[in-house]
């Protein structure tokens, strides 16, 4: 109904009964009662005239009007009763009927969103401009200034000729209560429809909002529109500040009133969905979707999703003969990628997606819903993937607390090499890291990589990676994909590495692995943490609103990487140069320093394991026998001792965290307090702020181990509380003690603490003992090997004190790893006293650490002045320290076997940043091509779309060529910051290079500074660039 036809009802007689929502005082519930509709006074209806002539037949509802407070957006106006069927008082308490605009808005906007994003192209060309923005006007009472609107000044705002400057010949008035919601607050606003012969051109109310730069509230009469400015302001707050748009509207709220006198009318919700159809009008005009004549509904799969440009996309930006080159170049046409779960995207289980739809399901990052939840239902009972990090007994929340989500978190595959997220690579979790989610979502983001090989990076890779091609077989056909054996490289990231047995686990080393280069696989765990601001506001959102933001959220994320990959790549190339020249030259000379038989040995042996690591019978290179479990073996040992034990019927877990997860926990805190004490000591003005950081840290875990140390050692609290040294409020919370079952007397231990508690302590002990006698061998080694090279090659002073530095940093590592030693001895003899344990892990002295060659200090000293002898290592007075004896490795092979891990590696990590050199400026490269490739994809949009409106055609034309423009200004920005090291990497260069007229707009400007020209859109890069 419009508001003409609202006059004439009003105006017939007649009793009117309608159906009023008001809004509680909290301003967050709706009320609905019926009300008598008054009649009008007088006044005839609106249809010729001025504005004003025609507004004045709408009488304004006086202080006890019940209409005053009548939320006209939150329902549709009811037909009017005939004289013959007037409504009873019954009639009047009936139910109100249901709009499928007013409880599913976000369904019937859905097949207008065209007609919305041809609007928005329409701005892009001069169309109906206008700079009209509001204002917040005061009024002068004689004594102070009080606020008012325009609309009690008496302005009435004409939409439809603004173009042109012309009289409507017969407007057609809103409603009453018109607001406008600014930057600046809401305002209430007088407007005026086009009703007269130029309605055609000026379009429906929806478009003639839209053409004043005003966004409606609803497609069907709206009463509430918001500005684009205001959508374009919170828009990149959101995404760059993280800001939620309780917080945003609020302040809009405040900004509107913040005395708490006057009535502000709640629009929350519409600006919800107004926002949720901007983020997707926004991605879908930035794909390109309003230049293609099949429309929105053509949008492929992910296809509004931003793609990396230094990753090889086949037909895009990779050579003619990529699939030819040898195979010690292959690497360089990988596609590497990561894959992770996060547990802090949930989703309550609130609404459904019939109340709040998808508006591009499958369009973006996320996969396609619908058939990933029909495969889902086939494997309802699989559980989570097992795990050998020993992670697993610490923490079992990844699949529990599942009741009332909806998903308990995400599964994600990003670019590992440039952190870009991958279109359909995302998908939510029900319960846990299943199989079953992680291989669908891997497969759908896959799916435009199908020819390339790939580098594939997982937490767990050891586990996901067996029977992955036969998981993906069983898969509907039409969801699996091609993956030829071989084809895939699977690596666990490095600092999760550290965390698996070692045994079995160098395959899946990003340091060993050939065409690995410097790839840490960690980048998935950075983008996790940016996009952690706002997983508090989507846990309640619901299914399409949530996937609405975070698809919005993860384009905001790639488009700031492609931003910064000039510098990026840049940066990482100079760094790769240095540290190659580096490695090159360590590489040598321990090289020379060895026997040649020897290399050619180890160089056979590891090129045989490089080739196929998998075969039968080969044998790790770069692990050196150990005759004893290390820790982290231990704690996979005691973790399948608990899950066996919990398997018994009628065991009852006393804590979501088991007895061994505490006791983790435990020798855990206990490293973390010695390496922040230890800091403390040493620690700068400047080092004050992250040092008090650390100790809040501390501080929260120390909270949490308390509370589990009252589950499994209750009897020793009462002693705890009584004593000062355990209480945790202290300034120096590194000095509180943790009470850990070695640190009880005998005569006590046994009353607070389980058998089993001080079992696992024990072990553990025992476990870290080894591992720290081991390190101890290992840097003696090493200093041994950098004073002999020092020795024999290194001469003038900074090649000296280079050299002393890292003989130093090794020292330290030595005397930590030895304290480590002694503080598990103590805790080993405390638990089980004296025995034959004693025989391997002896009372370590400072002169029990030297090297395998070294006399014992004592003795050299005592003939020093028995003799007057130098102090040099006779062969018939030398003893060996106990620590190599109790390694079994007295023995010339077993310092031998040290050596040829330390130069393995030594060789690896010269391989690998090689690797690192060639493959840089191959990334530099396809992202030129990429950028070219985008630029004419854009030129060929400006005419891909006919349409019969000029204003329109003029749009599509202007924003084709400015993207156009973008890309090609970005492109001189990279030659500009890459193209010297470039050349000084590789030498020569192509024609992609070749960019001069966008190099002279941007020459000279290689600085960081340079990035704050880019908008999300990049909308204006050119003008900046030009200056």
């Amino acid at each position: 109904m419009t508001a003409a036809e609202a006059q004439s009802s009003i105006s017939r007689p007649g009793p009117s009964i309608l159906t009023v929502d008001s809004v509680s005082q909290d301003q967050r519930r709706v009320h609905r009662d019926s009300v008598p509709l008054p009649r009008s006074t007088g006044g005839t209806p609106s249809g010729t005239g001025t504005p004003q002539e025609g507004f004045s037949t709408l009488q304004s509802p006086d202080a006890g009007d019940p209409l005053a407070t009548v939320d006209w957006d939150a329902f549709l106006l009811p037909l009017e009763p005939t004289a013959e069927d007037p409504l009873d008082d019954a009639a009047a308490k009936s139910k109100a009927p249901r709009y499928q605009n007013s409880d599913q808005p976000m369904i019937t906007w859905i097949p207008k969103r065209d007609l919305f994003l041809d609007e928005l192209l329409r701005r892009e060309g001069r169309g109906q401009f206008t700079a009209d923005r509001c204002t917040s006007v005061q009024r002068w009472t004689g004594v102070s200034f009080e606020q008012t609107t325009l609309k009690d000044l008496g302005l009435v705002v004409q939409l439809g000729h603004r173009h042109n400057g012309t009289t409507c010949a017969n407007p057609i008035p809103v409603r009453d209560n018109f607001s406008v919601i600014d930057i600046n607050g809401r305002h209430v606003v007088m407007l005026a429809f086009c009703g007269c012969d130029g309605a055609g051109e000026a379009g429906d109310n929806v478009q003639q909002l839209l053409r004043f730069d005003l966004y409606p509230a609803t497609d069907c009469e709206p009463n509430t529109a918001f500005t684009i400015a205001l959508l374009e302001h919170y828009h990149l707050q959101s995404l760059q500040g993280k800001i939620s748009m309780y917080d945003y509207y609020t302040t809009l709220e405040r900004l509107t009133d913040n005395t708490g006198t006057k009535k502000v009318v709640d629009r929350y919700k519409e600006f919800m969905r107004v926002v949720a159809q901007w983020r997707h009008l926004k991605m879908l005009k930035r794909a390109g979707r309003a230049h293609c004549p099949e429309g929105i509904k053509g949008t492929g799969p992910g296809e509004l999703a931003v793609r990396c440009p230094a990753c090889p996309h086949p037909g895009i930006n990779l050579p003619d003969n990529w699939q030819d080159v040898s195979d010690d170049l292959k690497y360089m046409y990988w596609l590497t990628v990561a894959v992770d779960a996060c547990f802090r995207l949930k989703r309550r289980d609130v609404s459904s997606t019939q109340k709040d739809p998808f508006l591009g399901n499958g369009w973006g990052y996320f996969v396609e819903d619908t058939g990933y939840h029909e495969v889902l239902k086939g494997y309802q009972d699989q559980d989570e993937m097992s795990s050998c990090t020993g992670f697993s007994a610490i923490d079992h929340a990844n699949n529990k607390f599942s009741k009332g989500y909806a998903a308990t978190g995400v599964g994600a595959v990003v670019c590992a090499r440039h952190e870009f997220w991958l279109a359909l690579g995302m998908g939510d979790l029900q319960k846990g890291e299943r199989y079953v989610n992680m291989d669908y979502i891997f497969v759908s983001a896959m799916r435009e990589y199908l020819v390339v090989n790939k580098l594939v990076t997982y937490d767990i890779a050891c586990q996901w990676s067996k029977n992955l091609l036969e998981r993906i077989a069983s898969f509907p056909a039409g969801i699996q994909i091609d993956i030829p054996e071989g084809s895939i490289m699977y690596a666990i990231p490095k600092l999760h590495f550290r965390s698996h047995i070692q045994e079995g686990h160098s395959p899946y080393s990003l340091n060993y692995r050939k065409g690995c280069a410097r790839n840490d696989g960690e980048g998935i765990e950075r983008r996790w943490w940016d996009i952690q601001p706002i997983t508090g506001s989507t846990k309640m959102m619901g299914p399409g609103q949530r996937q609405g933001v975070l698809e919005d959220h993860l384009g905001y994320g790639n488009w700031r990487k492609f931003v910064e990959l000039p510098w990026t790549l840049r940066d990482r190339l100079r760094d790769a140069l240095k540290s190659y020249m580096k490695n090159v030259d360590h590489y040598t000379t321990l090289t020379v320093s060895l026997m040649d038989e020897n290399v050619k040995l180890w160089t056979a042996q590891v090129n045989l394991w490089e080739a196929d690591p998998w075969a039968p019978g080969m044998e790790d290179p770069y692990v050196v026998a150990s005759s004893g479990l290390t820790e982290a073996e231990t704690v996979q040992r005691l973790t399948e001792e608990e899950q066996k034990a919990s398997a018994v019927k009628g065991y009852i877990a006393l804590h979501d965290v088991s007895m061994l997860g505490f006791m983790k926990m435990g020798v855990d805190l206990e490293e973390t307090k010695i390496a922040l004490r230890r800091d403390a000591k040493q620690a700068t003005p400047s080092k004050q702020l992250g040092l008090h950081e650390r100790r809040n840290a501390l501080r929260r875990k120390l909270l949490k181990y308390r509370e589990l140390q009252g589950v499994y050692m209750p009897r020793a609290m009462s002693l705890i509380a009584n004593d000062p040294a355990c209480h945790n409020d202290v300034e120096r919370v590194e000095d509180v003690r943790l009470v850990l079952p070695s640190e009880i007397a005998l005569l006590q231990r046994g009353v607070v603490c389980s058998p089993r508690l001080c079992e696992m302590e024990e072990r553990m002990r025992e476990a870290q003992c080894r591992d720290a006698l081991q390190d101890v061998r290992n840097q003696l080694h090493i200093i041994d090997h950098l004073f002999r090279y020092k020795k024999v090659n290194v001469r003038h002073q900074g090649a000296n004190t280079r050299v002393r530095t890292d003989i130093a940093s090794q020292d330290t590592k030595k005397t930590r790893a030895a304290e480590k030693y002694r503080r598990a001895r103590r805790a080993k003899l405390a638990l089980a006293g004296s025995g034959v344990w004693e025989q391997e892990f002896q009372v370590l002295e400072d002169r029990d650490i030297r090297p395998i060659v070294d006399d014992d200090p004592d003795e050299v000293a005592l003939r020093k002045r028995k003799r007057g002898e130098k102090g040099a290592v006779a062969e018939g007075h030398r003893t060996i320290s106990w620590i190599w004896q109790a390694a079994d490795s007295s023995s010339p092979a077993a310092v031998i076997d040290l050596l040829r891990v330390e130069w393995l590696k030594a060789r690896a990590r010269k391989m690998r940043w090689e690797e690192e050199v060639r493959l840089l400026p191959e990334e530099m490269r396809r992202v030129l091509v990429t950028l070219q490739y985008e630029e004419k994809a854009w030129l060929a949009r400006r005419t891909a779309r006919v349409v019969a409106d000029p204003a329109l055609q003029e749009g599509l034309a202007a924003y084709a060529t400015r993207q156009a423009a973008i890309r090609c200004a970005m492109r001189g920005t990279f030659v500009a910051v890459c193209r010297m090291t470039a050349i000084e990497a590789n030498g020569s260069q192509g024609d992609e290079w070749e960019v001069a007229s966008a190099m002279e707009s941007v020459a000279g400007m290689d600085n960081r500074d340079f990035d704050s020209m880019y908008e999300l859109d990049g909308e204006d890069l050119q003008e900046r660039c030009n200056r």
